[in-house]
């Protein structure tokens, strides 16, 4: 008996201390959201986090190919001051492609981000995004909607789903 009650202040102490550090009952349960549009014309579809760090917000669309070893990213930083319309210098805004794991492209990209929503209670944000990498050959376009957790730093941001 002395035993189980043992165990069960741990599991206590340790549901506390997750909870304090953004685990399992703080900003770390949100996991990742969602990111729906198109890459040059076709149907775009992946995982979605944001980091507001300071005054900077970064969102981050993240597509696992399912049949090849590559990802593609829509990555977006502005200055936040809240919901509304930003617009994204090439330094600002970035699509890119990771192929084999260790090799890719990661043009700069300009474009909107337009934030709808922002909720502190609840840690999420939503809104779309248009990016194009001109740099390209021919050029890069992506845009889609996403609704996503937000986090304190890109540390907590779990590990992909998909993986």
């Amino acid at each position: 008996m002395r035993r189980s009650f043992a165990f069960v202040g741990m599991a206590l102490a340790a549901g506390l201390l997750a909870g304090c550090s953004g685990g399992l009952f703080g900003i770390g349960s949100l996991q990742q959201g969602t990111f729906e549009g198109t890459w040059d014309g076709a149907a775009w579809r992946g995982n979605a986090y944001a980091v507001l760090q300071g005054d900077s917000l970064t969102v981050v669309g993240r597509r696992p190919d399912p049949k090849y070893f590559y990802d593609e990213y829509v990555r977006v930083r502005v200055r936040f001051t809240g919901p509304g319309t930003y617009p994204v210098a090439e330094s600002q805004g970035e699509l890119g492609k990771i192929v084999g794991g260790d090799a890719g492209w990661f043009p700069p990209s300009a474009g909107t981000l337009v934030i709808d929503s922002y909720d502190q209670g609840s840690h999420t944000v939503s809104g779309s995004v248009t990016l194009r990498a001109e740099s390209m050959q021919p050029a890069w376009d992506a845009s889609g909607r996403f609704e996503a957790p937000v986090y304190s730093s890109f540390q907590q941001v779990p590990p992909d789903p998909a993986r």
